[in-house]
């Protein structure tokens, strides 16, 4: 089967999205022939793995704001017939619009990655941009696709609202987990191998409200004074310097390590005693599910939508910064239970977020719609 993933950029600063692609590329590639169509914008900070799993093809990009690269067009239309199907992310660019246009043509099915974009708290981001859209037509459009892939069910109702009529499926990002060796970060930031760590690691950005999870810490800090929080991610941003404005004012002993590169992700999860996530709302969160992937507990708010991960007893789901504190100092106090709950969770995505899983999923989808798939 060939599978062709069309994006307006894979640059590792791009956030979640662009991970997700990149971790579906390298599933898929590993029995079919993958391409990614993307663009030029920061082509220099692609992630390095994807240059072995997927020809990467890239346009030049004329109109940064909505990702405009015209020479797309010509070659979905000339050679977009070839795969077997194509997966379009980004709805609300150009992407969108290039995918909704290519549907109606082709005779392949053509997918849009819902990736959590019609949630609530993701449409009042630019809420009157979105308005405008659907004023503009971007319904009818939507509607052109064969199909809607959504990470998690709870997208589900809010695409329908939207009013999309198309199937839609449900598709969970994968997880690639890597060994990395205990004890690397620590040395490398000079963190005491007897320190608790709790670790943060996603975008700033006032949707994962980082402010409110910090207010949490300064109560964990307050039972527990020799904890110490990493925070990772680029917080060059408004409200990434908001937030560590508040560290320093309240005295939190955090690090801002900033964006980390892959080896160095998998190398703080290994030193990692808990992951806290506080978003306000969430489809599918790629850091929480590699860190469980890594044997680490996690302690998430219910908008993080991943009920799932106390079901299986590898997390704990909370619903104020309260308890956010309440039950990271709980873990931090005892090592027998994260030790238990470290256990179930690597368990739990090995068998529901694991290569084979995702990929056996995608196939599946793939053939409701095309009697030619062909499995090595």
């Amino acid at each position: 089967m060939r599978v062709l993933l069309v994006t307006p950029s894979m640059s590792a600063l791009m956030g979640g999205v662009t991970v997700s692609i990149g971790l579906l590329a390298q599933v898929l590639s590993r029995k079919h022939e993958v391409e990614i169509w993307t663009t030029t914008h920061q082509s220099d900070r692609i992630v390095p793995a994807l240059a072995q799993a997927a020809r990467v093809r890239f346009f030049p990009l004329a109109l940064r704001p909505c990702f405009v690269a015209p020479k797309l067009v010509s070659e979905v239309r000339a050679l977009g017939n070839r795969f077997d199907a194509i997966n379009v992310f980004h709805f609300w660019t150009f992407f969108g619009l290039l995918g909704a246009l290519a549907a109606s043509s082709h005779r392949n099915p053509i997918f849009i990655h819902t990736d959590g974009i019609f949630l609530p708290a993701a449409l009042r981001h630019h809420s009157w941009k979105k308005a405008l859209a659907r004023l503009a037509g971007a319904r009818a459009l939507l509607n052109q696709f064969t199909a809607a892939i959504a990470c998690n069910a709870i997208e589900v109702p809010a695409i329908r609202e939207w009013g999309f009529r198309k199937p839609v499926h449900v598709l969970p990002n994968a997880v690639l987990p890597h060994k990395a060796v205990p004890g690397a970060f620590r040395l490398r930031h000079s963190i005491p191998t007897h320190a608790p760590l709790v670790a943060y690691l996603n975008r700033f950005h006032p949707i994962k409200r980082v402010v409110e999870l910090c207010r949490s810490f300064e109560k964990v800090q307050a039972a527990n004074l020799n904890v110490v929080f990493v925070l990772a991610g680029d917080c060059s941003g408004s409200y990434g310097r908001e937030v560590r404005a508040l560290a320093e004012c309240t005295g939190l002993q955090a690090r801002f390590v900033g964006h980390l590169t892959d080896i160095e992700k998998w190398e703080l999860l290994a030193d990692a005693d808990v992951l806290c996530q506080y978003s306000a709302q969430e489809s599918q969160s790629n850091a929480l599910t590699e860190a469980l992937a890594a044997g680490v507990p996690v302690v998430i708010s219910r908008g993080c939508n991943f009920e799932s991960v106390a079901a299986a007893d590898a997390g704990i789901v909370v619903d104020s910064v309260e308890e956010m504190a309440q039950a990271t100092t709980a873990l931090l106090a005892n090592p027998g239970v994260r030790a238990r709950m470290g256990q179930h969770a690597s368990e739990f995505v090995s068998a529901n977020f694991g290569p084979n899983a995702i990929r056996r999923t995608y196939e599946d989808i793939i053939s409701c719609y095309t009697d030619t798939l062909v499995v090595p």
